[in-house]
């Protein structure tokens, strides 16, 4: 939510400029919604009936009633309630026909945490004119603090503040303020002030003689807080977004990215909501690459269409105008190091019993010379059968189909059909003794053309079948682990058998490793431990928490041959990879993950994912992130934030890989952090850019509003 700001007067543009770009934030929209709130906390702090007796309870020293005139009168720590709303004053004088309402001394009104303290106030209950004298409102969220020498109510939508200042810092001295001589307000519509000041402390920093700007309870359209850097790859950096609130359901980013090294980029981001949770975004960025005299740019588009409960188009689409364009433009990890850009667009139907759901899939390799070779899905049609039961049977059916029309400018191009149905069974031979089995057939049909080897039609088929048992073990043990009173301890040990028929399949062209089915006579052990902590909380009531999940297991290859991560294992190798995996959280601060394949032939890991956390859930935390897959990659990531000077807050974060040898991006930030402010200095470090960073924050400023940018 931003609030585009109007200067008048003979100040230097450049002046004007700064003082805008500061003005444009949410706080004003907060605070003439907020301030005058009070009057409405007024108007229903008496009765419907304009009558204490119609719900207004008075309590005081001295409490009198003139019949006459209608007119209460109390003295002496007075206090009116009415629906939540509380008033303190020294002197409280209600006259009952005019519906008027006069109270002086210590004036307090509070409600929800809200608080206005003021000298006197005055108001008209019927026509909601009101006024406070020395005004001092507090609204708890998000910690506004608003003081006037008088606020006053003049019409229904109208507000007038006199000698005004407005801050999101607590205390008598803030840190920073805004302040106006005169400010009239029309809600919904515009609120105009004179002689607007900026402070920092007390030291007066930007002036305006008048400003004019929208006043709306709803997101606002306005410029949003820009963002200013120096890189070695783009150079001096300023990206000034403007934030338009089309409607509820639409708004819109649209960025202007000054960089001195490449030129004047513009920038898009539109959001949008429709009926039944259709969705969608649309993004764009687009730069006249001055350093290679060239028009670069990238779109990203996506939408859910729900055209009903069982019908839904998809689409996701990732386009750039060059191979290069995320690495040079690109700020994060996952964007300037993407391997390519996949776009689809997909219908899925859905009935009772079964799934249909048609796709085109194009993907651009980023890392290839050329995207000749690219093997795309264009389009793909699958249709699911969920499991279903077989009359009065304890036998399921379930079915799964699909055909995939095969395109590339170089190579095999084809079309490949598969129809796959399946029988399963689940039974209790004895009590705690749980079985389930399977089986099925597997049928390939293709035709294919191009110059390689497996064109023309050919067709396969492939039996496969499974078993499985599994029982459980499970104690409850008492425990002094702190707040952890109990834990239970469950124990699954599982044998499984899987079988897929063998076949020679060297006749088959092939498109992806579906159309390389690894025959499979294969028993498997595992054993799965799962710990659930009993925690009791501070007001005594219980929470249950996953503490550790712990699961090992191991193949025997009877005859066939399998794949590890789809590299072929040598026929001798009986034994798989020995796989261990767990989830280990002991406290709600910490959690450790593990996911490993040990090769009992070579001892030795084939590969290794590890993950450990912790966060005290501020500004204190730190993480650890190491991935391993043999002959492959080898990557390390450290994380850190430390809070423990305040108020500054330190973090660094590091990515190195071992394989290639060196550090690929490092990243320090230094914040500190004031009760209403802060500023941030950061430095990224990578093989081909550094950038130097400072932000600026005031508390309270900055938000888009209700809504969050994607």
């Amino acid at each position: 939510m931003r609030l585009p700001f109007h200067l008048y007067g003979t100040l230097p543009p450049f002046l004007a400029d700064y003082h805008e770009r500061i003005m444009k934030h949410p706080i004003v929209l907060a605070l003439f919604s907020n301030i005058f709130v009070l009057f409405l906390l007024f108007q229903v702090a008496f009765a419907e009936e304009n009558s204490p007796a119609g719900g207004v309870k008075i309590t005081a020293d001295t409490l009198s009633y003139e019949s006459r005139s209608a007119t209460y009168q109390a003295k002496g720590n007075v206090r009116m309630r009415y629906d939540g709303v509380t008033l303190l004053a020294d002197s409280v004088i209600f006259r009952e026909e005019q519906s008027e309402a006069f109270a002086s001394g210590g004036v307090v009104m509070e409600r929800d945490g809200d608080v206005l303290h003021g000298d006197s106030l005055t108001l008209n209950t019927t026509t909601e004119l009101g006024e406070v004298s020395n005004g001092d409102l507090f609204i708890k969220k998000p910690n506004f603090h608003i003081r006037s020498s008088k606020m006053t109510k003049v019409g229904t939508e109208d507000y007038r503040m006199e000698r005004g200042s407005f801050t999101t810092c607590d205390g008598d001295s803030p840190s920073w303020r805004f302040t106006a001589r005169d400010l009239d307000v029309t809600l919904e519509e515009y609120a105009t002030g004179k002689d607007v000041v900026f402070y920092v402390k007390d030291l007066p920093l930007l002036y305006t003689p008048y400003i004019i700007f929208p006043v709306k309870r709803e997101r606002q359209s306005g410029f949003l807080i820009p963002l200013i850097r120096n890189s070695s790859k783009k150079g001096f950096n300023f990206d000034l977004p403007f934030y338009w609130a089309i409607s509820p359901s639409q708004d819109a980013t649209f960025d202007l990215d000054i960089q001195s090294k490449r030129g004047v980029g513009t920038g898009l981001d539109y959001r949008y909501m429709r009926q039944r949770g259709s969705e969608g975004i649309f993004r764009g960025y687009g730069i006249f690459d001055t350093s290679q005299s060239r028009f670069r740019g990238a779109v990203v588009e996506k939408h859910l269409e729900a055209v009903s409960d069982s019908l839904n188009i998809r689409s996701d689409i990732n386009m750039a105008t060059d191979r290069d364009f995320y690495t040079d433009f690109a700020e994060v990890a996952g964007e300037y190091n993407r391997q390519d850009l996949e776009s689809t667009v997909s219908l899925t139907k859905k009935w009772q019993d079964y799934a249909l759901t048609a796709e085109l899939r194009y993907v651009e390799d980023l890392y290839a010379p050329n995207n000749s070779a690219t093997l795309q899905k264009l389009p793909a049609v699958s249709l699911t059968g969920i499991r279903r039961k077989i009359g009065a049977t304890p036998l399921f059916f379930s079915l799964d189909s699909s055909l995939v029309n095969f395109y590339r400018e170089e190579g095999v191009n084809g079309q490949r059909f598969t129809l796959h149905p399946t029988v399963t069974t689940y039974f209790q031979p004895v009590s705690a003794l749980d079985v389930s089995a399977f089986a099925g057939y597997g049928q390939r049909l293709y035709n294919a053309y191009g110059a390689d080897p497996g064109r023309g039609s050919h067709g396969e088929g492939l039996a496969d079948a499974g078993v499985s048992a599994s029982t459980r073990f499970a104690r409850v043990y008492d425990t002094a682990w702190g707040a952890v009173r109990k834990v239970r301890h469950l124990l699954v040990p599982e044998v499984s058998y899987s079988f897929v028929q063998e076949r020679s399949q060297d006749q088959l062209p092939f498109f992806d490793f579906d159309d390389r089915v690894v025959g499979q006579n294969l028993l498997t052990l595992s054993l799965t431990n799962y710990l659930t902590g009993k925690v009791i909380q501070a007001d005594g009531s219980p929470v249950y928490r996953d503490l550790l999940y712990l699961r090992i297991s191991q193949g025997y290859q009877a005859s066939g041959s399998r794949r590890d991560l789809l590299t072929l294992v040598d026929e001798g190798r009986t034994l798989t990879d020995l796989r261990l995996e767990s989830r280990f959280t002991p406290t709600p601060e910490i959690s450790l993950n593990l996911d490993s394949r040990f090769n009992t032939y070579q001892g030795r890991f084939s590969t290794a994912n590890l993950s450990a956390d912790y966060s005290d859930g501020s500004d204190n935390r730190a993480g650890l992130g190491y991935r391993f897959s043999r002959g492959e990659v080898e990557y390390l990531e450290g994380r850190i934030g430390v809070a423990l000077v305040k108020p500054f807050v330190f973090n660094y974060t590091n990515r190195y890989s071992f394989d290639k040898g060196g550090f690929i991006e490092s990243y320090y930030a230094l914040e500190y952090k004031h009760q209403c402010w802060s500023v941030t200095f950061s430095y990224r470090d990578r093989p081909d850019n550094r950038e130097y960073m400072v932000t600026f924050n005031l508390a309270g400023i900055g938000a888009i509003g209700p809504i969050k940018a994607f």
